[in-house]
């Protein structure tokens, strides 16, 4: 039933909640992805959310950790549509994507967040979360992602494709291509190639690091 003329419609206070939350989301991934993992702290975050109560996150999430584990699951969310396109654009079935191919289709959404608050955040994001050991495997197959179903069948397809070298080796290979990118936009945005940054551009340094992960992704096993 829809509203009557000249009635102006209020948000609920579930609204209310849910975009208070991914404020503080927001805020935490530029935090963390511009000034490091230290920096998220509870008066820090709200205040960065412009949240006058600088217990928000406490209220809303429990803890820091549990805010940083929010911003995975939020970006899991808002990538999966992209994502599932892709795999769609790529091949006609799942089972026909190389280990190449599914690792694109993983990594390429994150190019594509529409509401980051600093160049690359969340990429920028990770790298610090995995530096300090506060991600579950993010390239394990079996980790529950509800919100995302198609991380986990692109990492299962990466395995089968990669089931010809032992188990921890095939994982590492598929975790090291990951950390490759996560570094080198970390480099860019910092300006981290030397005097030569401007005639650098990041789809390039991208077109570069992915040819390192084609051939990482190939290369032969242990003798």
């Amino acid at each position: 039933m829809s509203a009557p003329i000249g009635y102006k419609r209020t948000m609920g206070s579930s609204d209310r909640s849910e975009t208070t939350r991914r404020h503080l989301c927001l805020a935490a991934e530029t935090l963390v992805a511009t000034q490091g993992i230290g920096t998220a702290t509870l008066r820090a975050v709200a205040m960065a959310a412009g949240q006058k109560n600088t217990a928000a996150v406490s209220y809303h999430f429990g803890s820091v950790h549990e805010l940083l584990r929010a911003v995975v699951d939020m970006r899991l969310r808002d990538t999966e549509e992209d994502r599932a396109r892709m795999i769609r654009d790529s091949a006609p079935m799942l089972a026909d994507l190389d280990a190449f191919t599914a690792w694109r289709c993983m990594m390429r959404p994150y190019f594509l967040l529409r509401d980051e608050q600093a160049p690359h955040a969340h990429l920028r994001f990770m790298m610090h979360m995995s530096a300090a050991g506060l991600l579950s495997d993010p390239f394990d197959a079996q980790v529950p992602r509800p919100d995302a179903p198609s991380i986990a069948a692109l990492l299962e397809r990466m395995h089968d494709t990669l089931g010809w070298l032992p188990p921890q080796l095939g994982r590492a290979r598929i975790a090291l291509a990951g950390v490759m990118v996560w570094n080198a936009v970390a480099l860019y945005d910092k300006h981290g190639f030397g005097p030569e940054q401007p005639a650098l551009g990041l789809d390039d340094i991208l077109a570069d690091v992915e040819g390192l992960v084609r051939g990482l992704l190939r290369a032969p096993g242990m003798e």
